[in-house]
């Protein structure tokens, strides 16, 4: 009796379980023209997910990722725009601005300051930060990792320290 009471439990899951091609989530497949391929750097452009009506950007490379603790922050440093998310993503700030020359040197200064504006083109908000990096041996606080540069960002009269690496995979 134990056996029949197994086997029909078995074949109920194995059942449940089972999914129809037609019932599956059709994942669309997006072909790519060949000239389109950056032989330089083997980046395929790629759609805009916040605006898809602007069609394929231009693909930008990331220069730099940073990171710091206490509270926690993230920052990418693109070639023509940094993203920022600092107080353990509450705040989250997009600036546009060439960072090209960010891993060039010893150091990196940058004062920048940004208006942000409402869908009517009235300005908003402006916001100020001041970046520091250095190649300076640095170990990050959370994980204990080596990166090869320091960094501070100050933003809103707080200071956040943390370390930074270029080597991106």
């Amino acid at each position: 009796m134990k056996n029949v009471i197994a086997y029909f439990i078995l074949a109920f899951i194995f059942v449940s379980c089972n999914i129809k091609n037609e019932e599956a989530v059709k994942v669309p497949v997006v072909a790519v023209p060949e000239d389109s391929l950056n032989t330089d750097t083997g980046i395929v452009p790629v759609k805009d997910t916040v605006s898809l009506e602007q069609g394929l950007r231009k693909a930008v490379k990331l220069l730099l990722i940073a990171r710091g603790s206490e509270p926690g922050w993230y920052a990418e440093f693109f070639e023509d725009h940094l993203r920022l998310l600092i107080d353990n993503g509450t705040d989250s700030l997009k600036f546009e601005k060439d960072f090209s020359d960010i891993n060039e040197g010893n150091s990196y200064d940058m004062n920048l300051k940004q208006d942000f504006k409402n869908p009517g083109d009235k300005i908003v908000k402006v916001t100020a930060i001041d970046i520091k990096v250095e190649n300076k041996s640095c170990t990050e606080e959370g994980s204990g990792e080596k990166r090869e540069k320091s960094i501070s960002i100050k933003y809103n009269g707080k200071t956040y320290k943390g370390c930074a690496t270029a080597k991106i995979n």
